[in-house]
């Protein structure tokens, strides 16, 4: 850095108390150095320009030390009040709004005889704000002030990435994540359209009986479960009620995963027993094996995993007298081959995707609530970044025009 025209003068740190000082200006990057050489405080200032783009307000920083010969944290010349040595900048500072030197906060590090950091004392902090508050308060008056700010702006423009630069990309890549979100939510929310507005064919008709295979658990045999069925044409369930073979009595409600979020629900999910007690304690019909009455639920994101000897352990289900006393093995072992048997009769049915068809448009009025909320919050902040963003970019201009 090149500073020209040094210029002794004497900077008024308070009423009749002075200190010497030679200040030089670099008309090219717009700072201003000074060498402060009185008794007790000796060392460089720098006053660098801010000035916020597309704003009449100008700002500068205060830099303890000169520019280092490398990029470090130690700075040649650190100034040196009394017998402290004081690192670090202060700002910026409104340069048409300069607190009293007693408001100043001077934000500077004593450097120890070790090299270590430490706050500096309050008096040697008092002093400091005093030759801040009077470095700035003479750059001010330099008559070509404006031609440093000017000097100033020119320079950051020529740097890779301004300060305004670096405001606007900033808006810009949150703009770009908001409106990824906003896409995300609104493919949800045309999926669920696609499925609120398809055609169902005609209901598939099911057998009011059906025969159904198991692999018997003890023999590893293939049995044969006899159900009554009901359809449920209003979410795609089918009921599926056992009344011979595999030890097993009672109900169960096969249909897509229960808690999917996809337009069109895949998977498939058991819920063993029909519809809720009034009490809210259990299902009516639940399946009974070996004397034990059994409750819970099972569900399988991937159908096609499921098969009549795979998952070997079904997880989820319960004794329904004492849900904390556990399942015998022998019992675990019959409903869960009764669970595989009636999740492959569901995922195999013919038309099982009509069934789909039916448990998405049961779900799509729930389903939208999420998406939609998340849409116009989104909208909302958006449209606050789209100032944002509008801003910035009349601050980059403006910064650019103060540098040409």
């Amino acid at each position: 850095m090149s500073f020209h025209s040094p210029t002794e003068l004497r900077l008024v740190l308070r009423q009749d108390v002075t200190v010497p000082a030679v200040g030089t200006f670099d008309r090219f990057t717009g700072q201003a150095r000074y060498q402060v050489t009185g008794d007790e405080i000796r060392g460089t200032f720098i006053v660098a320009p801010e000035t916020a783009p597309g704003s009449e307000d100008c700002l500068v920083r205060v830099i303890y030390g000169d520019h280092p010969e490398t990029p470090q944290r130690e700075r040649r010349d650190e100034p040196r009040i009394r017998r402290t040595r004081v690192r670090g900048e202060c700002g910026p500072l409104s340069v048409d709004a300069l607190p009293d030197a007693s408001h100043l906060n001077a934000r500077g590090q004593w450097v120890r005889s070790n090299g270590t950091l430490e706050s500096v004392p309050r008096s040697t902090a008092r002093s400091l704000a005093d030759v801040v508050r009077a470095v700035v308060a003479h750059w001010v008056t330099r008559p070509n002030r404006h031609g440093l700010v000017r000097a100033a702006a020119r320079h950051a423009q020529q740097q890779p990435d301004t300060p305004s630069q670096a405001a606007r990309e900033t808006v810009e890549r949150e703009l770009d994540g908001i409106r990824a979100q906003i896409a995300q939510h609104w493919s949800v929310l045309q999926a669920l359209e696609s499925v609120a507005q398809a055609d169902i064919p005609a209901l598939p008709a099911v057998p009011p009986v059906q025969h159904v295979d198991y692999l018997d658990p003890a023999t590893g045999t293939t049995g044969i479960l006899t159900v009554r069925t009901q359809l449920n044409p209003h979410d795609g369930t089918i009921l599926y009620n056992v009344v011979h073979g595999a030890r097993v009595r009672g109900a169960f409600m096969v249909g897509p995963v229960r808690f999917s979020r996809d337009a069109l629900p895949g998977g498939v999910s058991v819920q063993l027993g029909a519809g809720l007690l009034p009490e809210g304690t259990g299902r009516q019909s639940e399946p009974v094996i070996n004397g034990i009455q059994l409750r819970g639920s099972w569900n399988l994101t991937d159908a096609g995993a499921c098969s009549l000897a795979l998952p070997e352990s079904i997880p989820g289900i319960r004794r329904a007298d004492d849900p904390d006393r556990p399942v015998p093995a022998t019992t675990a072992a019959w409903i869960s081959s009764v669970i595989r048997a009636l999740a492959v009769a569901y995922r195999d049915c013919i038309d099982v995707e009509v069934l789909r068809l039916i448990a998405g448009k049961s779900r799509v009025d729930q389903l939208r609530q999420a998406p939609a909320q998340a849409v116009a919050q989104l909208r909302q902040h958006e449209a606050a970044a789209e100032a944002r963003l509008t801003s910035a970019r009349e601050s980059e201009a403006a910064f650019a025009s103060l540098s040409a």
